[in-house]
């Protein structure tokens, strides 16, 4: 695996964009051509696939023209037709239409002491093939500086913002998705890092959105002086806002929120969402520790173990179902660093952490 770093200072979101676009041109292609293998794998047509990121590009011109800006200049940039720019952004809305298997992703924790910025440590886990990652440091409309992580082309995942406030990304899956059209969830996750400085920005955000997908995002805040933090389960049913618990904000890929867990998909399959939480619970406290890989080596889990926490490919299963833990994520909210190490806990060293300053 690499991970690509670009630091732009272009405030013109359609000339970043084609200066990302022209960078980065190999890499794009190399995920673009990794999603349509994935889609197809998912069962999806070209015309279904090509038909809503168009959907979905149309929307987010109209919530967020900045970044389909960024998106047309990527586009041109990398030499890619605009709509597989967007089927990148995408990625989700297309795929909640096709098979269930593949869709699972992600681990997330945070601990918000009662004096102190949080401890935060998620997992990302996705397809063994994507390979390529690149962390996007930009100065936002609002004139906040943003440090994001996503694959190649994609808007924006997991970041921090220099108003002190970082964010979280694991996906959901509801029984709403794909029954309307919607913005990409990740173009939700990169307008709340570009905008937000309070946990309740960040909820007025999502709620704003129409969306045909869903999404968990683990939003917290640091003013130098107090901690706070929040869960915004987000779906086309509904948003939901979860507050810490004794001061923990765990999630897996499941709903929470009592009013949106009947059209829960991933947990009424028997998916390994609901052992993952489990170990999330009885392992917290790790995050009271001062050291982020002993975080990391507390949360090593396997299938084996009961949950995969820390994900291998499993031999022998579907190709839509093999994933992997790629990427540790963290911040620090005091001096302002988005920190990154490829791999899984179980691959965690003190000397592989990458630190990208907002």
């Amino acid at each position: 695996m690499s991970i690509n770093f670009h630091h732009s200072d272009e405030r013109d979101p359609t000339t970043r964009g084609r200066i990302i676009g022209q960078r980065w041109r190999d890499a794009i292609h190399g995920t673009a051509e990794d999603y349509d293998w994935l889609f197809d794998a998912a069962g999806l047509d070209l015309h279904t696939v090509r038909t809503i990121a168009e959907q979905g590009y149309e929307l987010l011109h109209d919530w967020a023209p900045d970044l389909a800006g960024e998106l047309a200049g990527v586009a041109r940039g990398a030499e890619l037709d605009l709509w597989r720019v967007a089927a990148l952004n995408c990625r989700t809305e297309i795929l909640v239409r096709g098979r269930i298997a593949g869709l699972k992703e992600c681990t997330a924790a945070a601990w918000l002491p009662p004096q102190g910025p949080p401890s935060v440590l998620q997992t990302w886990d996705w397809i063994p093939s994507i390979s390529n990652f690149t962390v996007l440091r930009h100065t936002s409309p609002e004139d906040l500086t943003v440090a994001t992580f996503a694959e190649n082309g994609v808007l924006g995942k997991a970041g921090v913002n220099s108003a002190g406030l970082g964010l979280l990304f694991t996906l959901l899956c509801h029984t709403s998705d794909g029954t309307a059209e919607g913005v990409p969830i990740h173009a939700v996750a990169r307008k709340v890092l570009d905008t937000a400085r309070s946990v309740a920005d960040a909820v007025d955000i999502v709620r704003s959105a129409r969306l045909t997908a869903s999404a968990s995002f683990t939003v917290l805040t640091w003013d130098g002086e107090s901690a706070d933090g929040a869960v915004i389960e987000a779906s086309p049913a509904g948003v939901a806002v979860l507050p810490p618990e004794e001061g923990y904000l765990l999630h897996t890929n499941h709903f929470l929120d009592p009013a949106l867990a009947p059209g829960d998909r991933l947990a009424a399959i028997g998916d390994d969402t609901l052992p993952r939480m489990d170990v999330l619970r009885a392992r917290k406290k790790v995050l009271t520790t001062a050291n982020r890989t002993e975080w990391a080596e507390g949360l090593v889990c396997h299938w084996e173990d009961g949950a995969p926490v820390c994900a291998h490919p499993r031999p022998g299963a579907p190709v839509t179902d093999r994933w992997e833990t790629k990427m540790l994520i963290s911040f620090d909210l005091d001096r302002g660093l988005l920190i990154l190490q490829e791999g899984g806990p179980c691959a965690a060293t003190e000397d592989g952490w990458l630190e990208v300053t907002v």
